[in-house]
């Protein structure tokens, strides 16, 4: 038996899983802000399971992650393998919460994802997540028969593309805009920040989306056709030739309330080296997926 937790800023989640299939009645969360540890919260799920007998434990978290430790950035909670190890008598393993999100890829179902481009044939056997959230990062994927193969990357400190550049420079009225690199732009703060240098509102972006604002409604087709540029650099950066997949809170955001129509057709137009095809866009909306990825670890 395998226990899996996800580690979020505001929840974590935990379930048993067999193999690489996750038990879905196990699952179960609990907020961060009752609990003085994750230690805390995973020996109390643990006892209310039952003490299960368990081998191995993997943990994404939503913060940095070496070989050994883990660091959740919004509260001062720390994992350490050997600790893990030695309280649960099991085996573990550390992630970051997008690696997971990368292992999970062979296993999501059209029930945990939305369709955003149309369905371009597949072809050969790599896949990428792309998370535009708090930061972003991309996890490439190589689907092997044995599981996948998840290797390490960090997209987010490349400078930013001289197309998107050009099309914030256009959108803020400036070219002293301070976006510089790929994460500048594609993450919340990067959102947040072009929303206001656009509109000049003086609420923020997730108030103004939550509001359902109409000069908020045009933006995000604006951040849509972005995201687009940003789609098919990584299309030809890493031939995902079995998908791209968004994961994080801005990419379902802007996907999911009004902005596909204008991706699709940014995301459509001929790429820069026409021996690449297109390949099929997705957004994961399972957020039970890193769970998923664990267990595959």
């Amino acid at each position: 038996m395998k226990l899996v937790s996800d580690v979020g800023g505001t929840n974590v989640r935990f379930a048993l899983a067999q193999g690489n299939a996750v038990l879905k009645e196990t699952i179960r969360s609990f907020r961060n802000d009752d609990f003085a540890t994750w230690y805390d919260v995973a020996k109390r799920y643990v006892s209310e399971a039952g003490d299960p007998p368990l081998e191995t434990m993997a943990v994404a978290v939503a913060g940095p992650v070496n070989q050994t430790q883990a660091r959740l950035t919004n509260r001062e909670w720390y994992l350490d393998v050997r600790e893990m190890d030695s309280l649960f008598s099991v085996r573990s393993r550390l992630m970051n919460d997008l690696e997971a999100l990368g292992y999970s890829v062979p296993s999501l179902t059209d029930e945990g994802l939305l369709q955003i481009t149309a369905d371009f044939a597949p072809f050969g056997d790599q896949a990428l997540v792309a998370g535009i959230g708090t930061g972003f990062n991309v996890s490439p994927v190589v689907i092997r028969p044995e599981g996948p193969i998840v290797p390490k990357a960090e997209q987010g400190h490349v400078q930013l593309a001289w197309r998107s550049r050009d099309r914030v420079s256009a959108l803020a009225g400036t070219s002293d805009h301070g976006y510089e690199t790929v994460e500048h732009l594609y993450s919340g703060r990067g959102f947040d920040k072009l929303w206001q240098l656009w509109s000049g509102a003086s609420v923020g972006a997730a108030e103004a989306m939550a509001a359902e604002d109409l000069q908020m409604a045009e933006f995000v087709l604006h951040y849509a056709e972005l995201m687009a540029f940003l789609a098919q650099d990584l299309t030809l950066g890493f031939l995902p030739g079995q998908g791209l997949h968004f994961s994080g809170g801005v990419a379902r955001a802007v996907l999911t309330k009004g902005g596909a129509k204008a991706f699709r057709v940014a995301y459509s137009k001929p790429l820069a080296l026409d021996t690449c095809s297109h390949v099929p866009v997705r957004v994961i909306l399972d957020d039970t997926a890193a769970l998923a990825g664990c267990a595959a670890a």
